[in-house]
């Protein structure tokens, strides 16, 4: 039988061709394994309960999430968070804002008030992070919104107003980006963590000491509780004051 020439392979030839396909097929693996790992981890949502030491659901209380090392997710970036003077006020009591961002004071009462920080924690033992301080004008009239405070180092801060004693608020500097403050029924939401271990720090203004860290694993959606080590004191109702005056009447 006559066979044509072309139909004849070389040995040496379907070895090479057969190394070289084997090699491109390990490249491949090997930048699909590559992809997979330097792709950030599947967003997951963390629904927290925040108790005090009483049982009762605590509001006002910091929740921070912390990644344990090598997770990749999107951290999201610092944006300026306002602040109001409102009823004699700071609304929200408790502000947080991530390393980088800033926070602005926004005067919504009818009278002047003149921001300042103080030292907080126990008695008056924690120096605040950052130190400023606004004579903030009557709402609608010129003067009556700050400039925006960045906030570049993580700590907590005591606002006060020199015009109005009562008046008390705070800020956190959070030690890390993924955070949420709990309402009135203990309750606090966070979403776009990455799935994987992380660790739950909470924080209170009026705790004495530092809240002992939980640790959890993150699915695309988990339920949890937390439990401050102290109870909250009860936070005081606005106060609205008309002896305080007209706008501009104190300095």
């Amino acid at each position: 039988m006559n066979r044509s020439p072309a139909a004849f392979v070389p040995v040496p030839a379907l070895a090479a061709f057969a190394a070289f396909a084997a090699a491109v097929a390990a490249v491949a693996a090997a930048a699909l394994l590559a992809a997979a790992a330097a792709a950030p981890a599947s967003a997951a949502t963390l629904h927290v309960t925040v108790h005090g030491a009483d049982g009762k659901p605590a509001a006002d209380a910091v929740v921070m999430v912390q990644p344990a090392p090598g997770l990749a997710a999107v951290v999201p970036a610092p944006t300026t968070v306002p602040i109001e003077q409102r009823d004699f006020r700071f609304v929200p009591y408790v502000a947080v804002v991530a390393p980088g961002g800033a926070i602005r004071f926004v005067n919504k009462d009818p009278f002047d008030h003149h921001i300042r920080t103080l030292p907080g924690g126990p008695l008056g033992s924690v120096a605040p992070v950052k130190t400023f301080e606004y004579r903030l004008a009557a709402s609608g009239r010129s003067g009556d919104t700050s400039e925006a405070v960045k906030l570049d180092l993580p700590g907590s801060i005591l606002l006060g107003c020199h015009l109005h004693g009562s008046m008390r608020g705070h800020v956190l500097v959070a030690s890390s980006p993924w955070f949420a403050v709990t309402d009135d029924r203990g309750r606090a939401r966070i979403e776009g963590l990455p799935e994987g271990a992380v660790d739950i720090k909470l924080w209170h203004p009026d705790q004495i000491s530092e809240q002992a860290p939980q640790r959890l694993a993150l699915g695309p959606s988990l339920g949890t509780e937390a439990r401050l080590n102290f109870t909250p004191r009860r936070r005081p109702a606005p106060r609205v004051d008309p002896s305080y005056g007209p706008p501009g009447s104190r300095d």
